[in-house]
């Protein structure tokens, strides 16, 4: 009898890097922040994937491209074009569809963070004009390469004597595969490494915010990748819907874990290689190898950034306004055309356009290492399911199976349907309440402890007068009690939060001031209308809420020097932030009215750079948001101010127009009083020495929180308490 031999199981490359990404996960879990070491391993993994990519498109457009004559070019051209309207427009439909996910009802205005900075915009003609071939692959202008790679290719194809460089350039295309190849069986070692550090470092409190958006997202995502795309290869080709599942897992799976489709290209076209050579579905010089169609249509928008669009039906819902039937013709036609830039600028455009309060787009980032990975996910089975589908069509293979079309269609139709319809219902009962939360602006504390203190409703002169020869320190400490004036509608300096508390920067610098004198405060209310008046009458010490010199202020009061610097911007409703693209013109409109606090140094500015505006004069900001400043279209502040008020106020943003940062010095005001104005000049440099200042300035400017970040959960830490 003959030996039975055995047959040992070897695991593939899919099973190592499934392997690789759950010990990773076990790793990130166990070990926690101490997996931060972890990062450049999986940096320099990346880049080695990178490396062979961009020579890889270009020299397999040109070598696929010379090798077809111009008549089987046009032919691809055509296939090309109606297959990615085909896909688009289910991925357009697939965004309206999961929209209905998101139930209706009314929410309180979240938290904003809006900033004076505009955007980076990319130039769109490095991005697609090649006129320096060697720039653009320097700087991984994909676009701009590829059409680069077709012209020499279809160039190429009308030469007699082409083979002289079509020769060289296959060895150069295989040598790059290979060493490709050598790259990804070291996958699993730099999977294991970025797996480690996103899970060991990656702060999850930050989804909380963006649930809704993560599910819906995550649904269509797999809908598309598991169900959709490889149906519509099992439809329309001989291929088996697993078939088409098992093929793609590894290039989906390294696109998700690395976050990266342009690094796994060389996986999606082998992968596709194997099933149009399992299934004979490609001819020979019919122009549909995978080397030319995946990095032909590879620049263009794909089903994962279209589906991201998701976010704009879902924002609107955030707010409680959600999006009308009618403007979804305006909102898929522009998502459409944004979809060909970056999330980054197409998001932002679309929330101005579809006049959505822009500052959700801050937790639009947060999430999105998660997101982006989905996308990437999506975006490889995408182009595998394009590369046999097109293959198939200009081989001649591609016909479709009505029959089966028709009851899959209807079969997952019918999954969606169920999705959508759970989504909606874990929605509005167990997350409605979540986005009833205040803007932060309106739950800040102060942070300094509180000294005794009392607010009058009604503004008197000092009931202890200035005795002769008596200072205003001296007559400070012989009543034991400060009197301080302040304005409670003066984001962020001093106001009143949800709990009807004095709060904000300069009311936590007048507790100190309080504390460091050791007496008790009188905080007394004042307008600017009537600030100056009442600083003569001696109805306070001195007026602490975020004033602006002026010149009436400067000439009529002597003050210290100042003690903060804010910078002179614009508020204005998100969607009409465009207005500010040609800001010279707009500057100088006759029709511009503008809301400004009277009296104040804003009052000033703007009639100095809006010369033929009409202005309307208000008692505060609050006038100007509560729609109280007439027909004012813009408010003159500071962005310190401004971006303040738009955390309760989230449809209006802040921006600087004017092509520089204009300073504008804040002071605390006082009566003349040479000894008090020393004291004030030395109590408010040893605040800022000591970081006083700083603290304050980062919790109530800034936004910073003082707590100190806790490290991350970790099993090491918080289970089995081996480290602090």
């Amino acid at each position: 009898m003959g030996e039975v031999t055995q047959k040992h199981f070897k695991p593939g490359l899919t099973t190592w890097i499934l392997t690789s990404l759950f010990l990773g996960i076990l790793c990130g879990l166990f070990f926690g922040d101490l997996c931060a070491p972890l990062k450049s391993i999986g940096e320099i993994f990346i880049g080695l994937l990178q490396m062979t990519v961009l020579p890889y498109i270009t020299l397999s457009l040109i070598l696929n491209l010379g090798r077809i004559s111009l008549k089987q070019t046009r032919n691809m051209a055509l296939t090309v074009i109606v297959l990615l309207i085909i896909l688009w427009c289910i991925g357009l439909f697939s965004v309206c569809l999961m929209s209905l996910a998101f139930p209706f009802w009314q929410k309180g205005a979240f938290f904003s963070t809006s900033i004076i900075q505009g955007t980076q915009n990319e130039s769109l003609y490095d991005l697609f004009v090649p006129a320096n071939p060697f720039f653009s692959l320097a700087n991984n202008a994909v676009p701009a390469v590829v059409i680069f790679s077709i012209g020499l290719g279809i160039a190429l194809s009308s030469l007699s004597n082409r083979d002289h460089l079509l020769d060289p350039l296959t060895v150069a295309v295989q040598a790059l595969m290979r060493l490709n190849r050598f790259v990804v069986h070291i996958s699993p070692f730099g999977i294991f490494a970025i797996v480690s550090y996103a899970v060991g470092t990656l702060p999850f409190e930050k989804f909380g915010l963006l649930q809704a958006y993560l599910i819906t997202f995550s649904a269509a995502t797999l809908l598309l990748a598991v169900g959709i795309l490889p149906m519509l290869i099992s439809v329309c080709t001989p291929v088996r819907y697993w078939d088409a599942l098992k093929v793609s897992q590894t290039a989906v799976i390294a696109a998700f874990v690395l976050g990266n489709t342009f690094a796994v290209l060389p996986l999606i076209v082998e992968a596709a290689r194997e099933i149009l050579d399992r299934y004979h579905l490609e001819k020979e010089n019919s122009g549909g190898s995978p080397d030319v169609l995946v990095p032909l249509v590879f620049p263009f928008p794909d089903l994962g950034r279209i589906i991201g669009l998701i976010f704009i039906p879902f924002s609107a819902w955030f707010y409680g306004e959600s999006l009308l039937p009618d403007q979804y013709p305006k909102f898929l036609s522009l998502g459409m055309a944004g979809s060909f830039a970056k999330p980054a600028v197409t998001i932002p455009w679309l929330l101005d356009l579809m006049h959505i309060p822009h500052d959700i787009f801050q937790l639009y980032l947060a999430v999105g290492i998660y997101t982006t990975r989905l996308g990437d996910a999506l975006r490889s089975i995408y182009l595998f399911s394009f590369a046999i589908l097109a293959a198939a069509s200009l081989s001649g293979t591609l016909k479709i199976q009505w029959k089966r079309f028709i009851s899959y269609s209807l079969l997952w139709l019918c999954i969606a349907g169920i999705v959508i319809a759970g989504i909606h219902t874990v929605l509005n009962y167990t997350f409605k309440d979540l986005y009833q939360s205040k803007a932060m602006i309106a739950d800040r504390q102060l942070l300094f402890p509180d000294v005794p203190y009392t607010i009058l409703k009604k503004s008197t002169p000092n009931p202890v007068a200035i005795m002769p020869g008596e200072t205003r320190i001296d007559r400070i400490r012989r009543r034991g009690v400060i009197r301080l004036g302040f304005d409670g509608k003066r984001l962020p300096f001093s106001y009143f939060n949800e709990q009807n508390q004095l709060v904000g920067f300069d009311i936590d610098m007048a507790h100190r001031l309080a504390d460091d004198l050791g007496v008790a405060i009188e905080f007394i209310p004042f307008t600017p209308n009537t600030l100056i008046k009442q600083l003569d009458e001696d109805h306070f010490d001195l007026a602490m809420s975020g004033l602006e010199g002026t010149i009436e202020r400067a000439t009529a009061f002597p003050v210290a020097d100042s003690y903060m610097d804010v910078t002179l911007a614009i508020v204005l409703p998100d969607y009409r932030k465009a207005v500010f693209l040609d800001f010279e013109e707009f500057r100088n409109s006759k029709d511009l009215k503008i809301a400004v606090v009277s009296n104040s140094f804003f009052d000033e500015k703007a009639h100095e750079y809006f010369p033929n505006a009409s202005f309307v004069q208000i008692e505060s900001e609050e006038e100007f948001f509560e729609g109280e400043a007439g027909d004012a279209s813009i408010l003159v502040t500071s962005a310190e101010t401004g971006s303040a008020w738009t955390l309760l106020y989230p449809k209006f943003s802040v921006v600087n127009p004017f092509r520089k940062d204009i300073r504008v010095p804040l002071y605390y005001l006082g009566a003349h009083d040479v000894e008090f104005e020393e004291f004030m000049e030395v109590w408010l440099e040893l605040k800022k020495k000591e970081g006083a200042f700083q603290t304050l300035y980062n919790y109530w400017i800034l936004g910073k929180n003082e707590e100190r970040t806790p490290p991350r959960w970790s099993i090491i830490r918080n289970v089995l308490h081996w480290i602090d």
